[in-house]
């Protein structure tokens, strides 16, 4: 049964990928344009705050949420796989910056997987440490 579902994955990644260009935004005509892009972000440690320097360092987790639609793919086809996990250097990723960066480094700290749901969401939580620029109002 595993070997089945391996050889499903497999048939489906080999699918998928078929003419599939990672640098090009998933719409189908620009009517679709804007695309939607949901993104939030976790505070997850503050690592420091430089008063003089008026900067922040933070751990954070992104989270953005978008639909592909050439992710698409009728789960009874391949052995009712709904979800794959997906290598982000193989997916269109959206452009994520940093409006108030303090370092000129925005990227994520770790590539790690996405996850690719049949409906053709892409759901893709990366962590990331930025240092920001931020207006630190001393009083004593």
């Amino acid at each position: 049964m595993r070997s089945m579902m391996i050889d499903a994955e497999d048939r489906l990644m080999v699918d998928l990928f078929k003419g599939y260009n990672s640098l090009v935004q998933p719409v189908r005509n620009k009517s679709e344009l804007p695309m939607i892009v949901k993104i939030a972000m976790q505070l997850i440690l503050l690592i420091n705050v430089d008063e003089k320097e008026q900067v922040m360092h933070t751990n954070v987790w992104l989270t953005l949420k978008w639909q592909d639609f050439q992710m698409r793919w009728d789960p009874s086809d391949y052995d009712g796989i709904t979800q794959i996990r997906v290598a982000p250097d193989k997916i269109w990723l959206p452009d994520i910056v940093l409006f108030n960066n303090a370092d000129g480094n925005y990227e994520v700290s770790f590539m790690c997987n996405a996850l690719v749901h049949h409906s053709g969401e892409v759901l893709w939580v990366p962590p990331a440490i930025y240092k920001s620029s931020c207006i630190i109002g001393l009083f004593f």
